[in-house]
């Protein structure tokens, strides 16, 4: 029996999914896309799941920005998506000129061995500056044109500098949410964001609230190291990720 175009089981898939990246949202300040399109596309079309994401996305930053903006890098912010948005565009282009899995294994490897660099302790001795910012913005640009992966550049330039976890995390969200709104105009543009999409988001709203509370209620708890941690195996299985499907095609 569907209920609202979906089956129980692709409801209580999503549902799961929803509760445990919303918390990882609300802990680490991303993976949120990650997680949901991952394992809700095992059963449902990209082409359904990957709005809702990107709405409910929105909504969790919204809802995360008020209680992080002190610790935003602003200016960084404003440096990485000046380099992001006429960086997409190469980046679809790059995509139309190689094929969609030797992007997404040259990515994934390339975040792979990124990751487990910091993790050895291989990092930036001070604050990232200027051109370093404009060229992750530019970075994040092609990733998200070329495979629709955006954070990887974002986290490992933080995750690597001495600034605290915090900012880490902050200017992921407002990092995010600017990407989010762009990709959901396009969406939009293209008659992806329909009436059936909204009705799922409204919902997975209330699943993705009570996680994204419970999120952030632990990272009060925690401590920077165990944030980093966190922020560092979710980038591995992100690469892994990209990897495993560029090889099962």
């Amino acid at each position: 029996m569907d209920l609202l175009g979906w089956p129980a089981e692709v409801w209580a898939l999503a549902a799961a999914a929803s509760l445990v990246a919303g918390v990882v949202r609300g802990y680490t300040g991303f993976g949120f896309a990650l997680i949901l399109v991952t394992t809700v596309s095992v059963l449902a079309a990209p082409a359904e799941i990957v709005p809702i994401s990107v709405v409910l996305d929105i909504f969790a930053s919204l809802r995360m920005l008020p209680h992080v903006h002190r610790d935003v890098d602003r200016r960084g912010c404003l440096l990485m998506l000046a380099g992001a948005l006429p960086a997409i565009p190469i980046g679809a282009l790059a995509l139309a000129g190689f094929s969609e899995d030797a992007m997404r294994l040259a990515i994934g490897v390339a975040v792979l061995a990124a990751t487990l660099a910091i993790a050895a302790g291989i990092g930036l001795r001070r604050v990232p500056g200027t051109g370093l910012k404009l060229a992750t913005g530019v970075t994040m640009g092609l990733m998200s044109g070329a495979a629709g992966i955006p954070g990887p550049p974002v986290i490992l330039l933080y995750l690597s500098s001495p600034l605290p976890a915090a900012t880490l995390r902050a200017t992921a969200v407002a990092v995010f949410l600017a990407v989010d709104l762009i990709a959901l105009v396009t969406m939009t543009a293209y008659g992806l964001v329909t009436a059936d999409v909204l009705l799922h988001c409204l919902v997975l709203a209330p699943l993705v609230e009570g996680a994204v509370y419970l999120g952030r209620r632990l990272y009060g708890t925690a401590d920077e190291t165990s944030v980093k941690r966190a922020a560092l195996a979710l980038l591995a299985v992100m690469a892994l990720v990209a990897i495993i499907r560029a090889t099962l095609g």
